[in-house]
């Protein structure tokens, strides 16, 4: 389901459709999938590593890991660029 997720952000920003679908405020949704992603990696990581039934079960739960720790880098990232753009419409201060 979350790949099936980040597959489907990943086509709305290829065809721009989300400058055309305003109802909804992009980074933070993203942001969402990102903190989601993370919480199911760090579960399922942990399992591989607690049972660790072969090498690949090891490995496969280290290399999870480290996709977690990039989760976790794109949650900053973004929530950067949200608390730093400067103009959100008319409310925004005159410059």
């Amino acid at each position: 389901m979350e790949t099936a997720i980040t597959a489907l952000f990943l086509l709305i920003y290829l065809l721009r459709l989300d400058a055309r679908m305003r109802c909804l405020f992009w980074p933070l949704a993203d942001i969402f999938n990102s903190v989601i992603a993370a919480l199911f990696l760090l579960v399922v990581c942990l399992f591989a590593i607690i049972i660790k039934t072969n090498k690949g079960t090891l490995a496969g739960g280290v290399l999870g890991l480290m996709l977690l720790v990039l989760c976790i880098v794109d949650v900053v990232l973004l929530y950067k660029k949200i608390s730093l753009d400067k103009a959100r419409g008319r409310s925004a201060p005159a410059k």
